[in-house]
Formats: C-alpha cells, sequence, structure tokens
C-alpha cells in the first residue's frame, strides 16, 4: 500500500489537529482557497473532483456553483477530516456535495467522470506522484480541467520562517529528508510540476505565482499556542531541555510580535496556482 506514512498522520494526529484547528486553518488557508475557486470560474452543471479535501472547505465553497445539477466529490485519506467534512455539508444542505475516503494515487476513480479536478495543498503528499496524477488523469473527461495550490519554497513562506527561524537559534534543525519526499513543499520547484503533469498527458500547464496574507491567531499568545499543538512544533523540540525548548518559544513570540496588530497575527504565504487541461 503506498503512502502508508501520510494515511497513518492524516487518519490519526494529524488529521485530529486539523480537525480541531478546522475553524482556523480554513481562515489561515482561506486565501488561497479563494484563488482556486475564482481561477476554476465553475460552470453550472460541472462534476468536480476535490483531492485532498480535508475538512472540506474548498468542496463547500464549490458545491453551490455548480448545483443543482453538478456534483462535488471530496476525496481524502483522513477519516476524522472526512467526518468533518460530511458534518458541515450536511449543516449547510449542500445535497450536491459528498465525501468518500481514499488514497487518490490508487483510488478507484471513475474513468471519465469528472470534468474538473481541484485542490487547495492536498496534492503534495503522494509517494509517487506520477502514478497520482495518471491516475486522476484518467477520471477526468477529455478537454477537463484541472486547478489547484501548491506551496512554494519553504523560504518564500513566512508563517515557517518567521516562527522557525526564530526557534532555531535555541534548538537544532529537524531532519527534513530528501528534496521532493511526500510533504508540503514537494511540488515546490515549478519544473517538476510541469515536467510531473506533462508527462502523464496534461497540456496547457501554467504555474503562477500567487502571495497572500495568512492570519495565524488574534494575538501573540494565541498564535502560539496554535503552533505548539502543530507537527512542526513537535519535530523542533523532540529531544531538547526544557531550558532549550522555553528559550525557543520566547524567541518565537518575538519574533511574531512585529506582525501583530489589528487583525491579529498576518504572515505572507506564497504558493503556485497551477492549471492544465486533459486534452481532447
Amino acid at each position: 500500500m503506498p503512502n502508508v506514512e501520510q494515511v497513518e498522520y492524516w487518519d490519526g494526529s494529524g488529521g485530529k489537529h486539523w480537525v480541531v484547528q478546522q475553524a482556523r486553518y480554513d481562515q489561515i488557508n482561506g486565501g488561497f482557497g479563494a484563488r482556486v475557486v475564482e481561477v476554476l470560474s465553475a460552470r453550472r452543471g460541472e462534476r468536480v473532483l476535490d483531492v485532498g479535501c480535508g475538512n472540506g472547505a474548498l468542496s463547500l465553497a464549490i458545491g453551490p456553483l455548480v448545483a443543482p445539477e453538478g456534483s462535488v466529490l471530496g476525496l481524502d485519506i483522513s477519516g476524522p477530516m472526512l467526518a468533518m467534512a460530511t458534518t458541515r455539508a450536511r449543516a449547510a444542505g449542500l445535497e450536491n456535495v459528498r465525501f468518500e475516503r481514499g488514497d487518490a494515487q490508487v483510488h478507484a476513480l471513475p474513468d471519465a467522470g469528472f470534468d474538473v479536478l481541484v485542490s487547495r495543498f492536498g496534492v503534495m503528499f503522494f509517494d509517487d506522484p506520477h502514478a497520482a496524477f495518471a491516475n486522476l488523469a484518467r477520471s477526468l473527461r477529455s478537454g477537463g480541467r484541472v486547478v489547484f495550490a501548491c506551496w512554494q519554497e519553504l523560504l518564500a513562506n513566512e508563517w515557517l520562517t518567521v516562527p522557525v527561524g526564530a526557534a532555531l537559534a535555541h534548538v537544532p534543525m529537524p531532519e527534513l529528508g530528501e528534496p521532493g519526499r511526500p510533504g508540503p513543499f514537494s511540488l515546490a520547484d515549478p519544473d517538476r510540476i510541469h515536467s510531473i503533469l506533462t508527462a502523464v498527458g496534461f497540456t496547457d500547464v501554467v504555474v503562477d505565482d500567487f502571495q497572500c496574507p495568512m492570519p495565524m491567531g488574534t494575538a501573540v499568545e494565541d498564535t502560539v499556542a496554535f503552533m505548539q499543538g502543530t507537527d512542526m512544533a513537535a519535530m523542533l523540540m523532540a529531544d531538547v531541555s526544557e531550558d532549550a525548548a522555553a528559550a525557543a518559544w520566547e524567541a518565537v513570540r518575538a519574533a511574531l510580535a512585529p506582525y501583530a496588530g489589528r487583525n491579529g497575527v498576518v504572515l505572507g504565504g506564497a504558493a503556485w496556482i497551477v492549471t492544465a487541461t486533459r486534452p481532447l
């Protein structure tokens, strides 16, 4: 079975964390999702596949745009997040939006079953991205469209460089693994995106820069409390002394202070908005 580590994480502690912090993550990443919806320009009646749908924010935004004839299927490997997404769709009365558990790399999707493939930060976690995008390509009809957001390189993203850079003055750099391995920045190289998508048959591949403010919390302490519960914090603080960890978090507080204002703590984020087409 592929993506074993990702399945264990997102179906376990990672997914549970994202469910607890659903409203915050929707706020943090909302600008990127809105950009995907804007570029998509969904049409009534379209059948949409949302890959790595998580708590369902993107699916919920698109559902009303394709209703009543159109539909949205959100696909994810996280049971906890899918339960949250299903609850939200029911609460919103979106009968044309449903969610299914599955790994897009190998899931048995219907051939030519969708008009559009979308994702907000859900396509960077495949063991074999070529196999995954080939599987997804088969699920698109001829002329079907692709619109997804993926992160640019770590150094272009303040939401990580500001707190992590401050902490690293007191704790060692964690092992990040080989470049291109499954994770948030696996598609940070636009040339790699072009190569993967064209290799599996997509055309008209465009990788556009999109930068967006990311509201991280209401104040510095609120933001730090949130960050302390993330997997990045767990990596940074693993096997360090209490004194070192305390010093690192004090440094993070000091680093975040200049970004705090009337709208809370706001850091910058940089993503690629990728579009492509399955040929006729």
